[in-house]
């Protein structure tokens, strides 16, 4: 009778009898599960619809998550442009001095800006140190300039010679370094050089011939030959063989000589043959048999050397 009146009063919900008194008592001495294993036996006594309502909720949090991060980028990039454009921090006017040989895409890419980009944590520093790395730029300057002006100034290399190398013509620089390819020969004015080592020989070369513009102006090619002289080829096409030298100073005699040359015996005029001024007691010029007498063979050179006309072979 008590087993059965503790049931109905179970079932009931009326006054607790001995079995529930009992079953307490045990409940009361049971150890303590951790909190995960009490929140397991939550979640399985919950009901089918409650479990799905709480997955669907972690999930649309995830989802939501997720797209934030994927947005975050596009949201911070209008954030800035709108404060930008309520602040007037956006560029309206880029002017650039200096720029000959440099295009203005190029630059623009190099600033990353255009007009109407965002001023807002614009790194002048970092943007002179992009225009530095373009071919032409030796030097820049980009300064901002409120409120809505980024000035550049670039200083170029200047161009000094081509150079034949490794199939192709590159421009070089006043200190023999390679620029750009010339593929479309846009620098044809410039001396060709040839030969191995020729672009690090080059600079001591142009600053010889630098103090002689008559003879500058007219060269069009420069051979340097077995990496210890040149020889100079002219726009009438006569060839002067110079000596083995060592830098600049070693130049100056040989070009002097040159000059005189030219301005007395206007040498250059020549329409080929070779004047050779390797040997240290004579020059010897070497011509077609197709030139006729001409003042350049008088035997007296300028100097005091013999100039000895030879037969070309």
């Amino acid at each position: 009778m008590v087993r059965a009146k503790a049931t109905v009063n179970r079932l009931g919900g009326g006054r607790e009898g001995p079995l529930e008194l009992l079953l307490k008592a045990e409940q009361m001495q049971a150890p303590v599960l951790p909190r995960w294993q009490q929140w397991l036996l939550v979640v399985e006594n919950w009901p089918w619809w409650t479990k799905a309502v709480q997955v669907g909720g972690s999930v649309a949090a995830v989802l939501v998550l997720a797209g934030l991060w994927w947005w975050w980028p596009t949201l911070q990039d209008r954030a800035v442009q709108g404060l930008a454009q309520a602040t007037g921090a956006t560029v309206q006017s880029i002017p650039v001095t200096g720029a000959v040989h440099t295009d203005e895409a190029a630059i623009l890419g190099a600033l990353g800006l255009q007009k109407g980009t965002s001023l807002v944590g614009f790194d002048a520093r970092a943007a002179r140190a992009r225009l530095e790395q373009l071919p032409w730029v030796r030097l820049a300057s980009v300064e901002r300039l409120l409120p809505a002006t980024v000035r550049v100034t670039l200083f170029e290399h200047a161009p000094l010679a081509r150079l034949v190398a490794e199939a192709q013509i590159w421009v070089l620089n006043q200190d023999g370094a390679r620029l750009v390819p010339d593929a479309a020969n846009q620098f044809a004015s410039l001396p060709l050089l040839r030969g191995e080592g020729a672009e690090k020989a080059a600079p001591e070369l142009f600053v010889a011939l630098a103090n002689w513009p008559t003879l500058e102006n007219q060269l069009r090619e420069a051979v340097w030959v077995g990496e210890r002289r040149w020889d100079l080829r002219f726009a009438s096409g006569l060839t002067v063989q110079l000596p083995e030298v060592a830098g600049n100073n070693g130049l100056a005699q040989p070009l002097a000589e040159l000059a005189e040359l030219e301005a007395a015996r206007h040498v250059l005029s020549l329409p080929d043959g070779v004047v050779d001024l390797r040997l240290a007691d004579r020059i010897v010029l070497r011509l077609p048999e197709t030139v006729g007498p001409t003042p350049v063979t008088n035997q007296q050179a300028p100097g005091g050397r013999a100039l000895t006309p030879e037969a070309q072979g």
